[in-house]
Order: structure tokens, then C-alpha cells, then sequence
């Protein structure tokens, strides 16, 4: 020891610790034996070594019982030796350092340090050191108070690993993360965050007018409402604004964060997240510009389509009524049919583009069940008798009911189901049925359902049938024609009316179509 181990201020706080009666109104021997008693049951590691006169090393001289619980050696094992024996490989050299000054200069002293069990397992421990005097000063012992901090350690290790992959994450994301204190009126930004708003640290000024005033004068107040709302509690912060630059530029912003309360369910602050959709939001913007443009295309060619084909139509049937000789007549009735085939594709891809342009709407107008049946038979009633086929229209409910609702768009969904059951079906039948699931004051909820004998659809083929241009077979499109889109034009009309198509089908046996759809029935006057 490198410093002189006599203090005789020690001896003078020991001496008034005992006779103190604020910490003690207990005699000497029985203070001592009352110590001894909690030294020796305590959940702390309590290690006493001696200070040897010579150049010997300190020895061990007293453990308690928590040491012998955590450390796994008995005494006997233990006493007589030096505290060294319970580091190992990993026990932080700089720490065993300043360990061993401390007591060179007789100083307490606080550490933490990587030790380790009889059964060599490792263990983290607070040490607290500190020297004690005889009754002439002179010291003579160290005393180790010694606490498990494992548990601690470990925590402290995850949560710096974890926030450690977060910045990297962040960093690798280009997301920057900020925290708002409302009472103090204090924003702070990582690094990342002023990346995203083009400025250095010495440019913020850490408040929330700095923030705002950064906004696009368009979004600010959007983006403030959006923190009004999360501060109340009616929505999460999840929005999108723009960020101007100090150099001009524009830059479009993700933001979203979660608000963090106090036991009254008051905001304390605010934890969120930055990052820039600026190439994401110009991406969108020109696939729907493309998607414009390809949408106008296939509108202006189908109606440019159209015209013509209505008049060959038209021709042919006039052509028909002539006297012909069955040749021409056969040719006659090709071209027709091939007209007409054309027209059915020409108005399906037309119908397709305004679906995916938005253009569709649904308009509400009165109308009645037998409105509906009588449109499906002057469509549909030939072809099913040209074929075999029985066509049944089945209504449990009034057909001459006044309902409220897009006639137009139910219309073109039943249509295309009745269509594509008659094409699909060589013997049997076809039924449309509309079934009355439930009635509330004037709000009506139907069911349709379109059935058929035909030729069924496979379970897999099921799950692709409503993809635009899909068919169930390759060969489907061949043996019966058709673009595959109109069971897509129907689910997607159904969604814009609420409701979604459900398909149930065994192939080789026929399929069912159904939807549900709420009307509203208007009151008779």
C-alpha cells in the first residue's frame, strides 16, 4: 500500500455511530451482536478481508450466507484466500485497476465488474469498498458489499443492442425519429430528421413553431389538426404534408407517432417518425397519369369501335329480312354474330377502363324487380331457348315492389353473371333468384344469386377468376370466346355499391354466384 493506513477520523465515526442514540439505543455488545445478525442474513454479499503488515495480499476472513448462496463456494473454500478468485477472463481490466488504487490509497470506492461463479458461470456485481479502522485508527479490514446486478446488465445490454439496430434500421430507411415535449415547448430531431428538412443543427431551434413554419402553407394546417386529434385521443398522427427547404425545393413527408400519457390520460409528449415519400409520391403520380392516358386510349378506340360495329349490326339484320340464298344468308348470319361478339368485348374493355380510371358512379333512381326480369329475358330469353336451356327467374319478394337504387350498374353486374351462365351451360338450366335476407323500416337487404348447370369451376381456378382477363381454362377462351373480364367488372361495380361477388362452384357440375345488396324500399304515398 502505497499510502500511510492510519486514520483516526475513523475511529471517531465509529466511536459516534455507537453511542449516537438517533442510530442506536442499544449497548456496544449488544449493537455489535445485532449487527452481526444482519450482516450475516442480508440479501447482499458481504466480504471482509484483512490488511496484512507486510507485503502479503489481502486473504478473505468473513462471508455471509449470500455469498455462499450466489457464488456457489462454501467458506471453507474461500476463507483465507484473495478476493481475486472471483474474477476470470472477462473481468474488465481498467476496473481491476482502479479497484486495486482505490485501496492503495485506502479511498471508498464504487464499481461494477464482470465476475465469476464456482461453476464458472459469469455475473455482474455493484461493488461498494471501503476501509475500517481500530479503535487507535489504524485500518485493518476491508469491508465488500457486494449486489448482484445481473438481471440489470442484461436489460441494459438489450435495450442498447436494440436501440443500436433501430438507428441502423432507421439510418438504412432514411427515417428520422423525433420526440415533442409539450410542456416545456421542447422538439428534438435525430440527425436523420434534419437531413429531411434540408437543414444543419445549428439551423433548429428545437421548438415546435420551428417545425410548423417549415410546413408547405397548403399542409400545415391539415398537419396540425392531425396533432390536435392524436393529443385528444380521436386518431393516431399517420399523415402525409409537404416540406419546403431552405433552398426552395419541395419535399413530400411521412409522419406518423404515438402519444404518451400521464395516469389522468394526459399528453406528456409525443414519439414519431419521419421519412421521405417524395420519389414515391411522383412514382404514383405518373403510373396514374400512364394509366390516364392508357384509359382515354381504350375509351376513345372503343367508342370509335363501336360506331361502325353498330351499324354492321344493323345492316346485317336489315340484310336478313331479304330474300337471300342460304349461302349468303349463312354469311349474313357470321357476320352478325362475329359483330356481335366484337360489340360484347369492345363494351367489356369499355366498361373495364372506366372501372380503373374512377370513372364509374353510382347513380340511385326508383325501380322494381320486374324492371330487372324484364330486361334479363328480352336479353337473354332466346339464347337460353336457342340452347335448351331453361331460363327461371325466381323473386320471393313483390316484383312490382319501387326500390331505390343504381338500376344501371345491378343491371350490368346480373347481366354479366346471367350472360356467362348461358354461355358456359351445354343442358339444364339457368335461375336468377332474389331473396329477401332482411327488411328494417324502409332498408332492404337482397340477395342474388345466379345458378347454372354448366360446366363448373375448379377449386383453384376459383381463386383467379375475378383477375382481369382471367379465365378458369386457357382453353376456355378458345372453345367459348370472351375477354375473361366480366366477372371483374361485376366484383369490382359490387364493390363500389357495397357488397362483393361469392362464388361457389364444382367443376363438371355447374357454379353459383351470389351478392348482397341493400336497397332502400320506397314508402307508397
Amino acid at each position: 500500500m502505497t499510502s500511510s493506513n492510519h486514520s483516526p477520523d475513523i475511529n471517531n465515526q465509529a466511536a459516534k455511530l455507537l453511542e449516537d442514540p438517533s442510530f442506536s439505543i442499544v449497548d456496544r455488545e449488544e449493537f455489535v451482536r445485532l449487527a452481526g445478525v444482519v450482516i450475516a442474513n442480508t440479501n447482499d454479499i458481504v466480504v471482509i478481508t484483512d490488511i496484512p503488515i507486510d507485503d502479503q495480499e489481502p486473504r478473505i476472513v468473513y462471508v455471509n450466507e449470500a455469498f455462499v448462496r450466489e457464488t456457489g463456494y462454501a467458506p471453507h473454500e474461500v476463507l483465507g484466500k484473495n478476493p481475486r478468485m472471483l474474477q476470470g477472463p472477462r473481468s474488465d481490466p481498467e476496473t481491476k485497476n482502479r479497484i486495486f488504487k482505490a485501496l492503495g490509497e485506502w479511498k471508498h470506492i464504487r464499481e461494477e465488474i464482470l465476475n465469476y461463479r464456482k461453476n464458472g458461470e459469469e455475473f455482474w456485481q455493484e461493488l461498494n469498498i471501503f476501509p475500517i479502522a481500530n479503535e487507535s485508527g489504524w485500518f485493518t479490514h476491508w469491508v465488500s458489499i457486494q449486489r448482484d446486478i445481473t438481471e440489470r446488465k442484461v436489460s441494459e445490454k438489450i435495450i442498447f443492442e436494440t436501440k443500436n439496430r433501430l438507428e441502423l434500421a432507421a439510418r438504412a430507411g432514411g427515417v428520422g425519429i423525433w420526440e415533442y415535449d409539450f410542456f416545456n415547448n421542447r422538439l428534438v430531431w435525430d440527425g436523420q430528421m434534419l437531413k429531411l428538412y434540408g437543414i444543419t443543427r445549428d439551423q433548429f431551434t428545437g421548438t415546435y413553431a420551428d417545425w410548423a413554419e417549415r410546413l408547405h402553407r397548403d399542409d400545415r394546417e391539415s398537419a396540425e389538426s392531425a396533432i390536435t386529434k392524436a393529443l385528444e385521443g380521436a386518431s393516431e398522427f399517420n399523415t402525409q404534408f409537404r416540406t419546403i427547404w431552405p433552398d426552395g425545393s419541395i419535399h413530400f413527408i411521412r409522419g406518423l407517432a404515438l402519444v404518451e400519457r400521464d395516469a389522468d390520460n394526459k399528453p406528456l409528449r409525443m414519439v414519431g417518425t419521419n421519412w421521405e415519400i417524395t420519389e414515391l409520391v411522383q412514382a404514383k403520380t405518373d403510373a396514374e397519369s400512364a394509366l390516364n392516358i392508357k384509359t382515354q386510349f381504350l375509351m376513345n378506340m372503343s367508342h370509335e369501335i363501336r360506331t361502325p360495329m353498330t351499324g354492321i349490326i344493323g345492316l346485317s339484320a336489315l340484310a336478313l329480312y331479304e330474300p337471300l340464298s342460304p349461302v349468303v344468308r349463312e354469311y349474313l348470319q357470321g357476320i352478325e354474330s362475329s359483330a356481335k361478339l366484337l360489340l360484347e368485348i369492345v363494351n367489356d374493355i369499355l366498361d373495364f377502363s372506366k372501372l380503373e380510371a374512377d370513372k364509374a358512379h353510382i347513380n340511385t333512381a326508383p325501380f322494381t324487380i320486374e324492371d330487372l326480369f324484364t330486361r334479363v329475358r328480352a336479353l337473354f330469353l332466346e339464347s337460353a331457348k336457342a340452347k335448351g336451356l331453361q331460363l327461371n327467374l325466381i323473386c320471393n319478394l313483390e316484383p312490382k315492389t319501387q326500390l331505390i337504387g343504381d338500376f344501371f350498374n345491378l343491371s350490368l353486374v346480373v347481366n354479366n353473371l346471367v350472360g356467362n351462365a348461358i354461355k358456359f351451360t351445354e343442358q339444364g338450366s339457368v335461375d336468377l333468384s332474389i331473396q329477401t335476407l332482411k327488411l328494417e323500416n324502409s332498408t332492404l337487404t337482397l340477395r342474388f344469386t345466379v345458378k347454372d348447370s354448366g360446366i363448373g369451376i375448379s377449386q383453384e381456378a376459383q381463386q383467379k377468376v375475378l383477375e382481369p382477363f382471367a379465365q378458369a381454362d386457357g382453353s376456355i377462351s378458345r372453345r367459348f370466346g370472351g375477354t375473361g373480364l366480366g366477372l371483374t367488372i361485376g366484383n369490382r361495380i359490387l364493390e363500389l355499391m357495397g357488397s362483393k361477388l361469392n362464388i361457389h362452384s364444382i367443376e363438371g357440375q355447374g357454379s353459383s354466384f351470389s351478392f348482397d345488396l341493400v336497397l332502400v324500399q320506397e314508402r307508397r304515398k
